[in-house]
């Protein structure tokens, strides 16, 4: 297993989320779960934009949830956003 870093956000919105929204914080750590296998899981892996960064989408109580993640360095995974698609 590769350790999954967080950039600042996207951690603090993980730590809100486990506080208010349970589910959809167990929803998004079975998603870092697919970032974390070597190799990486295929669903982990089923959208991406040309800049490298992948996108998962997560479905929870009636809510679109995206996370963004990509290698940096190579082989570290770090997520970078994670959010409700309504907001965006």
């Amino acid at each position: 297993m590769r350790e999954v870093l967080l950039d600042p956000i996207p951690a603090e919105k993980l730590d809100s989320l486990h506080a208010t929204l349970p589910t959809i914080a167990g929803a998004i750590e079975e998603a870092r779960d697919w970032f974390e296998a070597d190799p990486v899981d295929p669903r982990a892996r089923r959208r991406r934009f040309s800049n490298g960064m992948w996108a998962v989408i997560r479905f929870v109580a009636d809510a679109e949830w995206l996370i963004l993640w990509e290698e940096d360095p190579p082989g570290t995974p770090v997520v970078r956003f994670i959010g409700e698609t309504a907001s965006l």
